[in-house]
C-alpha cells in the first residue's frame, strides 16, 4: 500500500515542482507526459525481465534508480529544461508497478477462483485507495514544506514498497525463459481486444478530471470541481468491497462488459439532463462501475496468460490504461477549449462505448487454459 503512493502522486507532483520552480504549466504538463508514456513504453518489458528473473533481482535495481532520477527530476528543475525532461522519463521508465506484482503473487498463490476474486478486489481497493490519498498528500506536502516535498516524500515510500516487496519476494528465475519468450503476450487470442478496450476505457480516466472541472468552472461552481472529481474513486471504492463480497457464477469477460456498458449509459445520461444538479449523482453512478470492470479485466487476463508470463502480462494493463489517461486526457482537453465542458461528456461517452465494444469480442472467449501452449510453440 506504501509503495503505491508515490505512483498515484508523482505526476501531480511533478505539475506542482516545475509549475512553481519554472512558471509553466505547459512545460509541466510535457514533463508529466513524459513520465506517464516512459513507464508505458518500459513497464511491461521491466514485468517480462521479472518473470524471467525473478521479482527480487528486477525490483532492487529499478527502485534504487528510480530513486536517483527522482533526485535528477529535483536537482535539474530549475538548472536544465533537456535533464529535466531526460529525468522525468527514467523516472516513469523505472517507478515498480506495485499492483502487477502483487496481483502476479496472488494469482500464483491462490488457487480457488472465489479467494482470487476476493484479492483482486483488495487489490483494486487499495489502487483507488492510493489515487485518493496519493494527489491529497501531494496537495498537502506542497502547501507546508514546498514545491519538491512531494517528490522527495515519493522516493521514501518508494523505498519501502520496493524492498518490502522484494525481500518477500518467493519467486525465481524462470528456467524455460528463453523459450517463452518466443511468443509475445499479443499472439494470444482475446489479449489484444482487451488490451485496446482497456485504451479506450483509460481515455474516460483521463478525460473525466478534464471535462468535470471545466463544467464546474463554467457553472460558477469551480471549487465543487475538486470534491466532484473525487467521488468517481469514492464510489468505485465501494463498489470494489462489494464486488469482492460476492460469489460470482458469470465469467470475467462477461462481467468486465456488462461493467463497461453500466459505464457507458451513466455517462452519456449526463448528456440528456446537462443539470448541474443531478451531476453528482450520474458521476457516482458512473464511478461505481470502475471497481468492477478493473477487477474483471485482471481477472480475464490472468486466465488468458501462463501464470509465468503474469508480471508483464499486468504490467502491459496497466501500460494501456496510462496510454489511455494520456490520450484522453489530451484530446478531451481541446475539445473542452474549443465546444466548452457539457460537450467533453461526448467524448467521454464514447470512450467508455469504444470500451464496450471492444470488450465484446472477449466474450466470445471459452476456457483459456490451453493458451499457455501456444506461447511455447509460437
Amino acid at each position: 500500500m506504501v509503495g503505491r503512493i508515490p505512483v498515484a502522486m508523482n505526476t501531480v507532483a511533478l505539475v506542482f515542482l516545475i509549475s512553481s520552480v519554472r512558471d509553466s504549466f505547459l512545460l509541466a504538463g510535457i514533463a508529466s507526459s513524459f513520465y506517464t508514456l516512459c513507464g508505458a513504453i518500459v513497464g511491461p518489458r521491466i514485468g517480462r525481465l521479472a518473470d524471467r528473473y525473478g521479482t527480487r533481482v528486477v525490483l532492487l535495481p529499478i527502485t534504487f534508480v528510480n530513486a536517483l532520477s527522482i533526485v535528477g527530476v529535483v536537482f535539474f528543475s530549475s538548472r536544465s529544461v533537456a535533464l529535466l525532461l531526460l529525468f522525468s522519463a527514467l523516472s516513469g521508465a523505472t517507478m515498480p508497478s506495485f499492483g502487477s506484482y502483487t496481483r502476479t503473487r496472488w494469482s500464483r498463490t491462490i488457487k480457488d477462483k472465489r479467494e482470487l476474486g476476493v484479492a483482486l478486489s483488495l487489490e483494486s481497493v487499495l489502487d483507488e485507495t492510493a489515487f485518493v490519498v496519493g494527489p491529497a498528500l501531494a496537495g498537502f506536502l506542497f502547501a507546508l514544506y514546498g514545491s519538491d516535498s512531494p517528490l522527495l516524500a515519493g522516493i521514501f515510500f518508494t523505498i519501502i514498497g520496493g524492498a518490502g516487496l522484494a525481500i518477500t519476494s518467493f519467486d525465481h528465475a524462470n528456467k524455460d525463459g528463453e523459450r517463452q519468450q518466443l511468443g509475445g503476450l499479443f499472439k494470444i487470442q482475446y489479449v489484444k481486444s482487451l488490451l485496446a478496450s482497456l485504451i479506450a476505457l483509460g481515455m474516460l480516466f483521463g478525460s473525466n478530471y478534464v471535462v468535470i472541472l471545466a463544467v464546474a468552472k463554467e457553472s460558477g461552481r469551480a471549487a465543487d470541481g475538486g470534491l466532484w472529481v473525487g467521488l468517481y474513486p469514492i464510489g468505485s471504492t465501494i463498489a470494489g468491497l462489494v464486488y469482492g463480497l460476492i460469489h460470482w457464477k458469470s465469467r470475467n469477460a462477461t462481467r468486465y462488459t456488462l461493467a463497461l456498458a453500466f459505464m457507458t449509459f451513466s455517462t452519456s445520461a449526463i448528456l440528456f439532463f446537462q443539470n448541474i444538479e443531478t451531476i453528482v449523482f450520474f458521476i457516482i453512478l458512473s464511478g461505481i462501475g470502475i471497481a468492477p470492470a478493473l477487477i474483471a479485466a485482471n481477472a480475464h487476463l490472468k486466465e488468458l496468460v501462463p501464470l509465468n508470463r503474469l508480471n508483464e502480462a499486468f504490467s502491459l494493463l496497466g501500460a494501456s490504461l496510462s496510454i489511455g489517461i494520456t490520450l484522453g486526457s489530451s484530446l478531451s482537453g481541446m475539445l473542452v477549449d474549443r465546444f466548452g465542458g457539457w460537450n467533453g461528456f461526448y467524448f467521454m461517452s464514447a470512450a467508455t462505448l469504444l470500451a464496450t465494444l471492444l470488450s465484446l469480442i472477449g466474450v466470445k472467449a471459452g476456457k483459456h487454459e490451453p493458451l499457455g501452449e501456444t506461447i511455447n510453440h509460437g
